[in-house]
């Protein structure tokens, strides 16, 4: 056992410190961006339309 241990609380804020910081992308964030692309993509295509 480490001499510092986190409760779930600490944990998960140190998982979320640790993914915001990270220079690769999770898969779920990844998802995310691709998803919001397409999605502005057609929002412009209806916009011309």
């Amino acid at each position: 056992m480490g001499k510092y241990q986190l409760d779930y609380k600490g944990q998960a804020a140190v998982q979320k410190f640790h993914e915001k910081n990270s220079k690769t992308k999770t898969d779920k964030l990844a998802k995310i961006e691709a998803l919001k692309k397409q999605y502005l993509s057609q929002k412009k295509k209806e916009k011309k339309s």
